[in-house]
């Protein structure tokens, strides 16, 4: 897949965010809304260079930020954090469609909750951590199926596969 441009980003996080404040608590219970800007970010940091990851994440962050309205650079520092990290990650892993996106975005999910309480903390928001990561399992669970899933949506193939659905098989002789 070509790298994305910065439009599409946005209007995927867009997505992405009306998905998350209008949809998914009417289907979750009150507080386990899970976070769809990560997973975007996660699935966009795949296929970029660690440069784009970066401001891929903080393209997302700053527009959750913006939305909720308070806070502002938690999640953009999270998530730019994030991106880096993905699209580093991903030059030295083999691409799979299904799980290796499922997995990086339930890790990363297990890595940004304590990472934001932690931020959190330290700026003076003393929020307990068994009431902080409660949510964790639904929002590993969510990541795990939501993100593979956007990606078979969007088209987001390997390299291999890209390559091979547009050649010619030709025989081995």
């Amino acid at each position: 897949m070509a790298r994305f441009r910065v439009g599409t980003w946005i209007v995927l996080y867009l997505l992405a965010l009306l998905m998350q404040v209008a949809l998914l608590p009417q289907i979750f219970p009150n507080g386990y809304a899970p976070n769809a800007v990560l997973s975007v970010t996660v699935l966009i940091a795949l296929y970029e260079t660690p440069r784009r990851g970066m401001w891929a994440g903080l393209v997302g962050g700053l527009m959750q930020d913006l939305w909720a309205g308070r806070l502002i650079g938690l999640n953009a520092l999270t998530f730019a954090l994030l991106g880096y990290t993905i699209a580093l990650v991903q030059q030295r892993i083999v691409r799979d469609p299904i799980f290796v996106p499922g997995l990086l975005a339930a890790l990363s999910q297990v890595v940004v909750t304590p990472f934001q309480w932690l931020l959190l903390y330290v700026f003076g928001y003393h929020f307990p951590w068994l009431v902080f990561s409660r949510p964790l399992p639904v929002w590993i669970l969510f990541s795990m199926l939501f993100t593979p899933a956007l990606g078979g949506i969007l088209g987001f193939r390997t390299r291999i596969h890209r390559r091979t659905r547009y050649r010619s098989v030709s025989p081995p002789w």
